[in-house]
């Protein structure tokens, strides 16, 4: 086994023709962005570190462990630069697995050496690049020992029980949404002054809902099992991580929005999300899911040996969660399809209510087979896993540990290979799972069952201008898709600064009661608007002035004029809802005369914004993330994207280009991989030579060992003075590794007096 230089891989690649530079291309398609002039930039890339490891997570269990074993081989002393192994050291490939060795060999991390005695040979990186990953990851030892794919286990509940499962998991978070929005409209949730919610503030929301509030009296929640939910008691600090998590997920629904800095609320998507239909809820709410490039959202704590991190906090980004998620969902996809018409069980969830989750909070067939297809990856994730498939639980994707109807639904119809991006490649499904869940999910109804305790139960899923309404002048009661509302005298007020008067609450409580209200109910309505002290307030689009009596029942009683919203204000000043250039074109059909006054101020659009109708499906899919400007942003794209034209292009371009010019060719265009070639020789303790611009721009060069990189910094212990220097990385133009100096034979070897080594600290800048 040998170790090549940035020439000889070179030379390696200058022997492969079109067809097997495109399927390197192909396997490994960072080495596209951009793409590459010639050969040599091309040489510099695939021997590179970051693209290494970009290549390595893709690996699977069997073709790992292969690249393990021969890069382990390659790091043997006996192994030196460009010249092959003996035949008895532990390089040869005979007792690999052959589509493992040539899938290593199409992807440029080993090259068959020519020779009377097979050989191979690799990257000179390689052996201290999987060094560094095994190292990191001990967990990684467990995934390379599985030889064949897992498979689930042939147990699982009935699809009844399973789609029950999902569906009432959807209607419980359609409902917890729909509480969380009210309580920001009433009280936006405040941030922090370095950024995100913390949890005095998540406490506060928690203990103004009756849903998430003080358990009762009998130490149970109020209408929610113990079980239910996170798995948390109403009123503990975990049921408190459930505020948490549906602030992420609104905003990244785009749903709440920052204003000023200060405060989460509302916005005007808000609006138009509580009257659609429910399967456009969810819809919207799986999209931003999808899409959102943060840690898993799932909060929970604060726990004695944790701390968690502000919701809604930048520190939360993780710009390759979409992939992560999109993984965790194939993966199932993948297992379902294998199992067929036979009923499995691909997991078991075990997150305890009060403390961290341990190594077996996630086991089964789903986090075996993605050690074995992602191991380097799945390593990597392994603590984010379970919060992964919970938060797919809360969203009827998973439920009772298997794939569920919406899930299977929402992977059918997604295109993430053709797309032009992440959003536009999960539409399809998003609509293929709101078609599924208009069709499962059970019809909604506006008819209520008051009783004689001064509480109503609704008969089924409220419609949403019914739960609406009770949202009012109501409290409700309960969790679930069949809620219980109690009128009481806040309540009731509450309902009389929303606009309603105590006629209008009655009328419309015996417009749906399908019992007649009791006379306690009906007292205690009337004293509440007799006693409510307010000054009322309303919304109005554009206002007319009319002195003429007869005129002004005219305009009342125009048919043309009756969409408009037209009420009497005073004697002579009726209002309209329409906004005044509505309201001056109706004029003008029903053959009124108008004129405006001087003083009134273009109307503003109140049209609901383009591209959410509550009558289109396709709608309620976001483009993209709210969170779409994060800095951690990751665009790499995936084998699967590349279109075969565009490789076949660029593989005949990198063979007519050749190697560059020599003026571009010299011996530092390794010296592209900076942070890769300092790793490798901050491991190694090999000295290396940098090109450093200062700010005013020239350049010098600075030779020495590293002893230190972090923070953006990379310490080096100078060669010439032996004392230590600071250097920004942004500084670094260019770093190569330095031959080793030999002394000459028989010179004396004189020892220099002990001096205090001097520190050299760059500029900032």
């Amino acid at each position: 086994m040998s170790l090549l230089s940035l020439e000889a891989l070179l030379e390696r690649l200058e022997s492969w023709d079109e067809p097997r530079l495109a399927a390197l291309l192909r396997l490994r398609p960072d080495l596209l962005q951009p793409t590459p002039a010639d050969l040599t930039t091309l040489a510099v890339r695939v021997g590179s570190e970051a693209s290494i490891r970009q290549h390595l997570q893709r690996l699977d269990a069997p073709t790992l462990q292969a690249a393990t074993r021969l890069s382990l081989a390659a790091a043997q002393p006996s192994s030196s630069a460009d010249e092959p192994s003996s035949a008895d050291e532990p390089s040869s490939a005979d007792d690999l697995d052959p589509r493992a060795l040539e899938s290593l060999q199409a992807a440029g991390l080993f090259f068959a050496e020519p020779g009377p005695t097979p050989a191979l040979a690799a990257p000179a990186r390689l052996p201290h690049i999987v060094d560094s990953l095994t190292a990191h990851l001990p967990q990684l030892a467990d995934s390379l020992i599985i030889e064949t794919p897992p498979a689930p286990t042939p147990a699982g509940a009935s699809p009844a029980v399973l789609e029950n499962a999902s569906v009432a998991a959807i209607s419980e978070l359609l409902d917890d949404v729909a509480e969380l929005l009210a309580l920001l409209t009433d009280s936006p949730a405040v941030t922090l002054r370095t950024g995100g919610v913390g949890m005095r503030e998540l406490r506060r929301i928690a203990a103004a809902s009756a849903r998430w509030g003080a358990a009762s009296r009998t130490g149970a929640p109020r209408g929610r099992p113990s079980g239910s939910g996170l798995g948390a008691g109403t009123g503990s600090d975990a049921s408190v991580g459930e505020i948490g998590w549906l602030l992420e997920l609104t905003a990244a629904s785009g749903l709440i929005e920052l204003s000023d800095g200060q405060a989460w609320s509302p916005g005007r998507l808000a609006e138009q999300f509580s009257a659609a239909a429910r399967h456009h809820q969810h819809q919207l709410l799986v999209s931003g899911w999808l899409l959102a490039p943060r840690a898993p959202m799932l909060l929970r704590g604060p726990h004695p040996s944790s701390r968690i991190a502000p919701t809604l906090g930048l520190d939360r980004q993780r710009g390759d969660a979409d992939r992560l998620r999109r993984t965790l969902l194939d993966t199932a996809g993948a297992l379902s399809t294998e199992a067929g018409e036979e009923r499995v069980q691909l997991y078991a969830l075990n997150l305890p209510d009060e403390d961290l989750p341990g190594p077996d909070a996630l086991t089964g067939a789903l986090p075996r087979r993605l050690a074995w297809e992602r191991p380097l990856m799945s390593a990597r994730v392994v603590h984010l896993l379970p919060w992964l498939a919970r938060e797919a639980e809360r969203l009827g994707l998973f439920a009772v540990g298997a794939l569920s109807a919406a899930g299977a639904a929402l992977l059918e119809g997604a295109d993430q290979g053709s797309a032009s991006s992440v959003g536009a490649g999960w539409r399809p499904g998003l609509s293929r799972l709101a078609e599924h869940l208009a069709s499962s999910m059970p019809a909604q109804v506006d008819t209520i069952l008051v009783q004689s305790d001064l509480t109503a139960i609704a008969t089924g899923a409220l419609s949403p201008a019914s739960a609406a309404a009770l949202a009012d002048f109501g409290q409700r009661e309960g969790h679930g898709s069949v809620p219980t509302y109690r009128f009481s005298p806040d309540s009731l007020h509450r309902g009389l600064t929303r606009g309603w008067t105590g006629p209008s609450m009655l009328a419309w409580l015996e417009a749906h009661s399908l019992t007649d209200l009791p006379a306690s109910l009906t007292t205690q309505v009337e004293d509440a608007a007799r006693t409510w002290r307010g000054v009322q307030i309303g919304e109005a689009g554009a206002w007319l002035r009319v002195t003429d009596a007869d005129q002004r029942d005219a305009l009342l009683k125009d048919p043309v004029l009756s969409g408009l919203g037209l009420r009497v204000l005073a004697e002579d000043i009726l209002i309209a809802r329409a906004p005044m250039a509505a309201l001056e074109q109706a004029l003008t059909d029903a053959g009124f005369n108008s004129a405006r006054s001087a003083e009134t101020e273009s109307a503003r659009d109140r049209l609901p914004a383009a591209g959410h109708s509550a009558e289109h499906t396709a709608s309620w899919s976001l483009e993209s993330s709210p969170w779409e400007q994060s800095p951690v942003r990751i665009t790499s794209a995936e084998p699967a994207d590349l279109d075969e034209t565009l490789l076949a292009d660029t593989a005949s371009a990198l063979r007519q280009a050749g190697r560059a010019a020599p003026s571009s060719a010299s011996p530092s265009a390794a010296a592209h991989d900076v942070i890769g070639t300092l790793r490798s020789a901050l491991a190694a303790r090999r000295e290396v030579t940098l090109t450093r611009v200062s700010p005013q721009g020239s350049t010098h060069q600075l030779s020495g060992v590293p002893t230190g990189m972090n923070a953006g910094r990379v310490r080096i212990r100078v060669r010439d003075d032996d004392g230590e220097a600071t250097v920004m990385l942004h500084r670094i133009a260019a770093v190569e590794e330095t031959p080793a100096r030999q002394s000459p034979p028989h010179e004396p070897t004189v020892q220099a007096p002990a001096e205090q080594p001097s520190t050299i600290e760059e500029n900032n800048g």
